[in-house]
C-alpha cells in the first residue's frame, strides 16, 4: 500500500468528517483541512466523489483553483534539493496531469 495525503472536510448533513485521498501532493500522510489545502493536492482531488459512511450521501468535491500563480526568485544560500528539472512530486496519473495542464494553461 502506497502513501498518500488526506483532505478532511465535514459532511454538510451530519457534520461527521469525510476524507478524500490524494497522491498528487507530497504523499507524506499529511492531513489537510479547507483552511490549509495546498494547490497540488486540491488539483489531485478536484472532482472526486466520496460517500458519507453515516448518512449514505455521495458528495462531489469542487475546488476553486486559481489559474494564475505568482512567482518570484529570492537569492538564497541553500543548495538545490532535487537533480535537474525533474520534480518527482508531480502527479503520476495521466488524467490528473492533463487536468493540471488544462488548469495551468487555460486550454
Amino acid at each position: 500500500m502506497g502513501m498518500y495525503d488526506s483532505f478532511i472536510i465535514r459532511c454538510p448533513k451530519c457534520k461527521r468528517n469525510l476524507e478524500f485521498q490524494s497522491k498528487s501532493g507530497p504523499c507524506m500522510l499529511m492531513r489537510c483541512t479547507p483552511q490549509d489545502l495546498p494547490m497540488e493536492i486540491a488539483i489531485g482531488i478536484n472532482g472526486d466523489v466520496v460517500e458519507c459512511q453515516f448518512c449514505q450521501i455521495n458528495w462531489k468535491l469542487e475546488c476553486d483553483i486559481p489559474s494564475v500563480v505568482s512567482v518570484s526568485l529570492i537569492k538564497t544560500e541553500e543548495k538545490e534539493h532535487y537533480p535537474g528539472n525533474y520534480n518527482e512530486k508531480l502527479p503520476k496519473n495521466i488524467k490528473r496531469m492533463k487536468e493540471l495542464r488544462k488548469i495551468l494553461h487555460g486550454n
